[in-house]
Order: C-alpha cells, then sequence, then structure tokens
C-alpha cells in the first residue's frame, strides 16, 4: 500500500454532516456488495444521484478525516474508524426503519426515507431506547390492537 493510501489516524475527526453519512453509508453498502470489498466513484455517484465533483469533494474530506482510502486512482475502501461509523448509521437507519414500519405501519418506502432523515439528528442512547421499546411493544399480547389501529391510518 502506497503513501496515498495510509490509514490516517486523527486526533479528532470532524463531526459529519448528513449528507457525509450519507456517503459514508452508501459506501459501506457497496463495499457489503461488491466480490472485491471496495466502492468506486462513479458508482456512489449513481447511488446517490448526485455529479462526480460533489463525490469527489465529500470524498477528500472523508479521507482526511480518516474514514476512507481514497485515491482517484484507485477504488474507495473504509478505515477502522469509517467501517465502525458506517455500521452505527447502517444500525440507527434500520432500527429506525424497523420501527417506523413494524411500529408505526408506515409503509416501507415511507418508512426507510424518514428513517433516513431523521437517522442524523439522534443519539446512540436513544436508538437503543427505540429498539427497547420496539421488543417490548412486538413481544406484548395487548399491542396487537394498537398495531392495528395504526395499519388502518394508511
Amino acid at each position: 500500500m502506497d503513501a496515498t493510501h495510509a490509514t490516517l489516524t486523527p486526533q479528532q475527526p470532524s463531526p459529519l454532516t448528513a449528507s457525509l453519512e450519507d456517503y459514508l453509508e452508501t459506501i459501506k453498502m457497496l463495499i457489503d456488495e461488491d466480490p472485491h470489498g471496495h466502492a468506486h466513484t462513479s458508482t456512489i455517484a449513481k447511488r446517490l444521484n448526485v455529479k462526480m465533483p460533489s463525490v469527489t469533494n465529500a470524498l477528500g474530506v472523508l479521507h482526511r478525516n480518516g474514514y476512507i482510502h481514497y485515491d482517484t486512482n484507485y477504488p474507495v475502501t473504509l478505515t477502522p474508524l469509517g467501517e465502525h461509523t458506517a455500521k452505527r448509521i447502517l444500525r440507527r437507519h434500520h432500527v429506525l426503519s424497523n420501527f417506523l414500519e413494524d411500529i408505526l405501519q408506515m409503509k416501507t418506502e415511507e418508512a426507510s426515507e424518514l428513517a433516513c432523515k431523521i437517522e442524523h439528528v439522534i443519539s446512540d442512547n436513544f436508538i437503543l431506547r427505540l429498539e427497547l421499546l420496539s421488543s417490548a411493544i412486538t413481544s406484548s399480547d395487548n399491542a396487537t390492537e394498537l398495531l392495528k389501529r395504526m395499519k388502518q391510518l394508511n
């Protein structure tokens, strides 16, 4: 691995914007889908429906803050910090989507879109509490009527 692929380990990475979190989340999903374990800038642009200069700018920021390995001549890969952060973002999205879909009985597409907006502004503590609440509701016999009434709102 050459110097351009060296892992950056900043003392304190800059907080990520919602947009940068979306890039990191997308990179993680593309890496997981790719048999070689990396993402290409053109695929990132297509998945996020953005132009290449936007991708290049975002990847530069993520690279400088130690979240990804990025060089214009190589595919994008995650650093350990990037992997950890992306998994955290994906978990938030998953928990929120499940709550919105399973408990609030929202349609899948609407639940996913709303989860994508909310995931950037909530804490991990909130996600843990939401997960516990969801589990309690879905395992309760008393919740059956509530879930039926929620579904009627669609």
